[in-house]
């Protein structure tokens, strides 16, 4: 941080015209959250069979919060017949591979006392063709649990699925036993002490279900958090599940216009490929569409995508870009396990394919050592030995990309106009056609930033006077070296975060 020319104070603005959108109320304490995913299987393995499990991950919290994070969302841990747990057979239990439920009682201790939070993946579209109330009915019309399914012949035979896949049965969510059942094993989660669900493809549930859970975890659990996966590319859509009773969403509007799609490669505005433009109708939802409180979480890649160094094709600067805007600009910011050190993840070939962007987390420059897991070896992964893309190489390099999210999570935790909801975007930033700029502000601190998504070097010019909330003097610049406000360098895939308090 360093001082910069002086930026002259001005009035303050007239009251805005008051905001009469609906309010929600939402966990306060999410607002502060910084997320890590964890899909277990590939983090961290404790008792040596190669897969990773829940011991592991409690061993290597200190390394989880070294990133600045402070809530971990933890993929599915139940019994399940897939490697991947969203076809669940039992919603009480833990995955044996994992450990069991000591283990993650435990856990959940270890997470409290270091003052953390966890959220645990919530399946309520479908179950498990595995479940014991789908293999009762299953060719059994006379089953007790016939009803609980959508079957379609009078023999229990066809039925609807997750996008017609036989081992992921449908739920029928018109029978409240069924919604009874889900919502118990939520509460039973919650009871254990953790802070919220993700709920897994909220597309697919009826919106009674999503209103009677909210109704029933916020009566025992008011600050518990309920994070939903609505897979859309339109802002509009995801303001009715805001409605439906959900605190929090994650921004695909966003994700799919900076990545260009789940399976893009080179694509989207992160690579120049579109104007940054686009960027804005999702941020300016967040003003204009969704309700008061509501909470959206920011990422760049997560289980379902393409890794984003793959998706940015292996180039640090954008790879350096992507995470600045999305820990730095408005929402939520989660960041997907080895994310941090740049893994790479592509859809493989099929059948098998979400596996390559889920492969075993980089401890070691060798990817031998202890707790590293080996469940998903094979020979065209897409991460390997030595090749500077593990914890062992880049934690003690002070230039890592490792260091770099390091430091700008500490940027999030330290300053709270980085996690306050005041923001505003600008319309443009002068003389740079491929910038996107926008202000926070919280207390007596206003930040500017302004990210360059393109490939050639830019001069922009900052009008501090164009501030939304009176500046004071000097600037100081978070990220990026100090420059005159009107002449202002951006480097390719660069970025600017300056502040005034």
């Amino acid at each position: 941080m360093t001082d910069a020319p002086t930026a002259t104070p001005r009035a303050a603005r007239p009251t805005p015209t008051p905001d009469r959108r609906p309010v929600i109320a939402s966990p306060a304490w999410f607002n502060d959250a910084t997320l890590y995913q964890v899909f277990v299987r590939s983090f961290y393995d404790a008792d040596g069979d190669g897969v990773g499990d829940l011991r592991g991950l409690q061993q290597k919290l200190d390394y989880i919060q070294s990133l600045g994070v402070n809530t971990i969302w933890l993929n599915p841990h139940y019994p399940s017949r897939t490697y991947h747990g969203y076809d669940v057979t039992d919603y009480r239990a833990v995955n044996p591979q994992f450990g069991t439920l000591d283990d993650f009682k435990a856990l959940v201790g270890e997470i409290k006392r270091r003052g953390m939070h966890l959220i645990v993946d919530f399946v309520a579209n479908h179950a498990s063709k595995g479940h014991p109330f789908f293999q009762d009915a299953y060719g059994n019309p006379r089953s007790p649990y016939t009803r609980w399914f959508l079957f379609k012949d009078a023999n229990n035979l066809s039925y609807d699925s997750f996008y017609g896949v036989a081992d992921l049965p449908e739920w029928n969510h018109s029978n409240r036993e069924v919604n009874a059942y889900l919502i118990g094993a939520a509460e039973f989660w919650l009871d254990l002490g953790v802070d919220g669900l993700r709920a897994d493809y909220a597309r697919g549930v009826e919106r009674w279900f999503w209103e009677d859970l909210r109704k029933a975890v916020k009566a025992k659990h008011p600050d518990a958090v309920l994070l939903g996966e609505v897979w859309d590319g339109e802002p509009s859509t995801l303001q009715r599940y805001f409605d439906e009773g959900f605190d929090a969403l994650f921004d695909f509007p966003w994700y799919l216009r900076l990545s260009g799609g789940e399976n893009a490669v080179g694509k989207g505005v992160l690579n120049g490929a579109v104007d940054p433009l686009l960027l804005q109708p999702a941020y300016r939802a967040m003003l204009q569409l969704y309700p008061r409180g509501a909470q959206i979480v920011r990422f760049a890649s997560n289980h379902d995508t393409n890794r984003i160094a793959s998706s940015v094709q292996g180039d640090p600067a954008r790879m350096r870009l992507a995470a600045a805007v999305s820990i730095l600009t408005p929402g939520i910011p989660i960041i997907y396990y080895g994310e941090e050190i740049g893994m790479r993840g592509v859809k493989g070939p099929g059948p098998i394919y979400d596996e390559f962007r889920r492969e075993p987390m980089d401890w070691y420059a060798s990817e031998a050592g202890p707790g590293m897991t080996t469940w998903f070896r094979p020979d065209n992964r897409n991460n390997r030995p030595h090749d500077g893309v593990s914890v062992e190489e880049q934690d003690g390099d002070p230039d890592s990309l490792l260091n770099y999210y390091r430091a700008l999570i500490r940027l999030r935790n330290e300053h709270a106009a980085l996690r306050d909801a005041n923001f505003r975007m600008m319309d443009a930033v002068p003389h740079c056609p491929t910038c996107m700029g926008l202000w926070r502000w919280a207390g007596d601190e206003v930040i500017a930033m302004i990210f360059n998504f393109g490939g050639q070097r830019q001069r922009a010019m900052l009008d501090a006077a164009a501030s939304p909330a009176p500046i004071g003097a000097p600037a100081r610049f978070l990220l990026g070296e100090p420059q005159p406000l009107d002449a202002l360098e951006l480097g390719a895939w660069g970025a600017f975060v300056i502040s005034w308090q």
